[in-house]
C-alpha cells in the first residue's frame, strides 16, 4: 500500500509518503501563508524521495479539519483533484484526532483546543491509556468557559493546541502543551491505514473540509 498523507489545517504544512505501508519520506514545517505555492512542489519532492510516482499512490489521506479555512480548502482541493484524476480512494481524518495522538503517552483525558476565533475553540475529548486513544465526545465548537465545565469532572487532563492560553485564562491548575502539538501527516497516515482496513473511504466528489459550522456541530453537549 502506497499512501500520500497531507495536512494543511494549521500554519504548518505536513506531508508523508508511505511506501508498502512504511514511512518513506516526510515533511513537517511551519509555512504560514505559503501552502498554496508549496504544496504541489513539495508533494513532487516527497514522492521523489520515496522513489515512487504519483500514479503509484494507492490511496490519499487528508486531515480534514477543523482548522484554517484557507489551509483546509487548499489541501482538500488538491487531494480531491489528484484522487479524481487518478481514480484513487481517499481517507479523511479529523484533525483533532491527529492532534490528540501527540499526547498518547499521557494516561488520562486529552483535549485538543484550537482557536476558532470569536471567543470560541474547536475541541474534542479523548481518553488515553498510554497505548491507544479513544474519542469520548463529538467535535465541538464551544466557548472556553463551557469547555472547562465539561472537563471539570476529570482529575487528569492535558490540553494541547494554539488556544491553551484561552483555557489558562479561566483555570490555572491544568496541564497544557503549547508546542509540539501540530498535526503531523505521518500520524494521519497511521490513522488512515486503520480507515483503509475498515474500508472507510470518501469519494473525491464527496470530500469536504470539516469546518464545524454551528449547523454541523454540537456546541453544548455530547
Amino acid at each position: 500500500m502506497n499512501l500520500l498523507a497531507i495536512d494543511t489545517s494549521t500554519d504548518y504544512m505536513s506531508l508523508a509518503v508511505l511506501k508498502n505501508g512504511m514511512a518513506a519520506s516526510r515533511f513537517h514545517k511551519k509555512c504560514p501563508m505559503r501552502h498554496s505555492s508549496m504544496l504541489l512542489p513539495m508533494i513532487d519532492k516527497m514522492l521523489g524521495k520515496a522513489g515512487i510516482k504519483i500514479k503509484d499512490i494507492d490511496c490519499f489521506c487528508i486531515s480534514i479539519g477543523p482548522g484554517s479555512f484557507t489551509g483546509l480548502r487548499i489541501g482538500s482541493a488538491t487531494v480531491k483533484g489528484l484522487a479524481y484524476a487518478l481514480k484513487k480512494p481517499i481517507v479523511a481524518i479529523p484533525t483533532l484526532d491527529v492532534i490528540a495522538e501527540n499526547a498518547r503517552p499521557f494516561k488520562g483525558i486529552i483535549c485538543p483546543v484550537i482557536d476558532a476565533r470569536k471567543s470560541k475553540v474547536y475541541a474534542c475529548l479523548y481518553k488515553s491509556d498510554g497505548r491507544s486513544v479513544t474519542r469520548l465526545s463529538k467535535y465541538l465548537l464551544i466557548p472556553p468557559e463551557e469547555l472547562l465545565k465539561k472537563t471539570g469532572k476529570y482529575d487528569k487532563i492535558i490540553f494541547l493546541g494554539d488556544a491553551v492560553h484561552m483555557i489558562n485564562n479561566f483555570r490555572g491548575q491544568i496541564r497544557c502543551r503549547k508546542s509540539g502539538w501540530h498535526p503531523k501527516a505521518e500520524v494521519a497516515a497511521g490513522l488512515g491505514m486503520e480507515y483503509i482496513k475498515n474500508k472507510k473511504f470518501t469519494r473525491p466528489e464527496d470530500l469536504e473540509p470539516l469546518y464545524l459550522y454551528s449547523r454541523k456541530c454540537d456546541i453544548t453537549g455530547h
